[in-house]
């Protein structure tokens, strides 16, 4: 039986696609009995990059701030703990800002704890960061524990893939990211055995990935990014999935 996964994130949309049995409940989950052998652990953290991919493009818009966090020598933290309350300061500063601001809008915000550089080498804690729209100069200048640097977020047709990778991998595998709790939860439409999804479009699909028309015609109103063919084990062997990435019209890159 063929399973669809679609996540509809604002103007962009990703649909899984892959066979599971016939007995298969769409809901249930397999009680967790034994720790994750190590490719199922890059099973996971895969899954979890993607879903915060799409947690970011559900709840920002290039409206929105991007800001890297980091600490002078006077402020340098020695646990995880430490920088916790840091955020949790800071966002109560932002929250200030915004007020004298006049800013009506609540403050949204989804952050990384890192203490790894992009080789994945040691270094001080920083954190990452993601808040909805506000004066730049504000944002860096009531952090006050080092340096602030804060940018637009910049989208193309990914949407902020590349920025929303960067801050999940910089995680380290663990859930060392967090948010306010008034962000959309990331949630899947699940639609089993789907008519159009026939053994020669799925062969169609698997020959040509890059053929727009293919997938334009299975999701209208959408506009073709790109086709992920994958297997289900690192050898190369098991059942196809595909992971199909649209957008809506190129100059329409904001979220709802």
């Amino acid at each position: 039986m063929l399973r669809q996964k679609v996540y509809e994130t604002g103007s962009f949309c990703e649909i899984e696609i892959f066979r599971v049995s016939d007995r298969c409940k769409k809901f249930k989950r397999k009680t967790k009995i034994q720790e994750s052998t190590p490719a199922q652990k890059k099973l996971n953290d895969k899954k979890s990059q993607r879903n915060f991919v799409r947690k970011v493009h559900l709840n920002f818009t290039q409206e929105d701030l991007y800001i890297d966090l980091t600490y002078d020598k006077e402020n340098i933290p020695t646990t995880r703990e430490e920088v916790m309350k840091d955020i949790k300061n800071y966002v109560s500063r932002l929250k200030r800002a915004r007020k004298r601001l006049g800013i009506t809008e609540p403050l949204k915000y989804i952050y990384v704890i890192s203490n790894m550089d992009n080789n994945g080498n040691k270094v001080r804690y920083h954190v990452h960061m993601i808040i909805n729209s506000m004066d730049r100069d504000v944002a860096e200048q009531i952090w006050g524990k080092g340096r602030a640097n804060t940018d637009r977020l910049q989208y193309n047709e990914y949407g902020v893939e590349g920025k929303s990778l960067y801050m999940a991998r910089q995680a380290g595998g663990e859930r060392a990211w967090g948010g306010s709790t008034n962000l959309k939860k990331v949630e899947a439409v699940v639609k089993d055995n789907r008519r159009e999804l026939t053994k020669k479009k799925l062969e169609d699909m698997e020959r040509c990935p890059e053929d727009r028309m293919i997938f334009e015609k299975l999701y209208p109103g959408w506009v073709f990014t790109e086709c992920i063919i994958e297997r289900e084990n690192e050898e190369g062997a098991g059942q196809l999935r595909f992971l199909i990435k649209m957008r809506k019209y190129k100059d329409s890159f904001k979220t709802s």
